[in-house]
């Protein structure tokens, strides 16, 4: 309550902040996870009192100088295949995959250029676009106008592939 009068309760407004993605946070804390794990596996076998912490950049900074003793310890092949399937994820959420559709010419007066719908994204995160060659942009609001081009190119062979 304020002056007496109590506070209205305001629903159905959007959230106001950081929005923050879920694989990627999913990811940073596996490789975090793996790091703090094959820095525990040194401390641990060569007993080393050094605080190593559990930040990436400490992590990496210890475990670099331990590159030799790593390299000819048994489980090295399991570090190996551990970063080479974190590396992967990592590529993955940074080269989304792409889907091209020819849609023909472009629908700007006077353009001759070729018009292409293309999404591409991985997970959650998706990018549409229809453009031409030439740089002219369709909005989403006409994408529907396009419609019958995409069937009309792919009937006639015209199509994009996977990119």
């Amino acid at each position: 309550m304020l002056s007496g009068r109590p506070l209205e309760r305001v629903s159905g407004t959007q959230s106001v902040g950081i929005r923050l993605d879920e694989e990627s946070l999913t990811l940073r804390s596996r490789v975090t996870d793996l790091l703090c794990s094959w820095a525990g596996l040194v401390v641990s076998e060569r007993r080393l009192t050094a605080a190593v912490g559990t930040e990436v950049p400490a992590l990496l900074h210890f475990l670099s100088g331990q590159v030799r003793w790593l390299a000819e310890h048994p489980a090295a092949q399991d570090l190996d295949a551990e970063l080479s399937a974190l590396l992967d994820s990592s590529r993955a959420r940074r080269d989304p995959q792409s889907y091209e559709v020819s849609l023909g010419v472009c629908c700007h007066p006077g353009c001759t250029a070729g018009l292409r719908a293309t999404l591409s994204g991985t997970g959650r995160t998706v990018y549409s676009r229809v453009a031409c060659d030439a740089g002219h942009t369709v909005p989403p609001r006409e994408w529907l106008l396009l419609s019958g081009r995409a069937r009309t190119a792919s009937d006639t062979g015209r199509s994009g592939g996977a990119a």
